[in-house]
């Protein structure tokens, strides 16, 4: 992928969540946000650490099998499927009487589903962060001179300092020399590749992903905030991020 590249960035999305081949791929980049809502799920720590690996050797071992098409997302997917994990676990738990009699039941108990999945929501995002995160990294270190990751990431943990003073922290950090026109050239390109590594990723997550559902989704994930000021009139006609706005 190119900082600028002419096709829709949806047109590179090739895997429906539907179809997923690599079951072991997705357990490495949602794994995080799927132990967490077990342990939101399921009080007890060792009980919940045991529900979250039974799932996840499934998951790798037998893949997702046929997905249901009609759900959209597979984020809903996994909410039905970790729920119902979860659920189960508890009951074969108090069947062997392995947990207290007076255990919190999960299905019974509104402000446990709703912190859980308020959670859940917030782990998703944090995913998909993270794997925009790991793309930009991996582009710098394919590309000489490039320094997206690196300008981005001093940027954001940087926010109360001027653009000349963040460059300096990145010529300190790469040895290259950075003046602050250069720094913000590549800020203003790599912003515009994490939004686009966010729309990829997302998209991955839906059926048949269209500007629209991405931006649904983008919307319900909190993620637009990294997204909006690239998506101009003919986005929903062409798939395709522009210049920040």
């Amino acid at each position: 992928m190119t900082p600028y590249a002419p096709e829709s960035v949806l047109a590179r999305i090739t895997t429906h969540w539907s179809q997923i081949q690599n079951p072991v791929q997705f357990v490495a980049r949602y794994a995080p946000a799927i132990q967490k809502y077990f342990r939101a799920l399921i009080r007890q720590s060792e009980d919940a650490e045991d529900a979250a690996q039974d799932f996840l050797a499934r998951i790798s071992g037998r893949g997702f099998g046929n997905l249901s098409l009609d759900r959209a997302r597979f984020r809903d997917y996994l909410t039905v499927a970790v729920k119902n994990s979860a659920l189960n676990h508890l009951k074969r738990l108090r069947r062997n009487r392995t947990v207290q009699a007076d255990a919190v039941e999960v299905e019974a108990d509104s402000d446990v589903l709703r912190q859980a999945d308020s959670e859940w929501l917030a782990n998703w995002q944090r995913c998909v962060l993270d794997q925009a995160w790991r793309g930009l990294f991996h582009y710098q270190r394919r590309h000489n001179g490039n320094l997206f990751h690196t300008v981005l990431k001093k940027r954001s943990d940087n926010a109360e300092l001027t653009d000349a003073a963040v460059a300096e922290l990145v010529a300190a950090e790469t040895g290259q020399p950075l003046s602050p026109e250069a720094f913000r050239k590549q800020l203003s390109r790599a912003r515009r590749m994490f939004a686009e590594l966010i729309v990829e990723e997302i998209a991955r997550t839906l059926e048949s992903p269209t500007p629209e559902r991405v931006e649904d989704e983008l919307i319900a994930t909190g993620l637009m905030t990294y997204v909006k000021p690239f998506l101009h009139e003919d986005w929903r006609q062409r798939g395709i991020l522009g210049e920040a706005h």
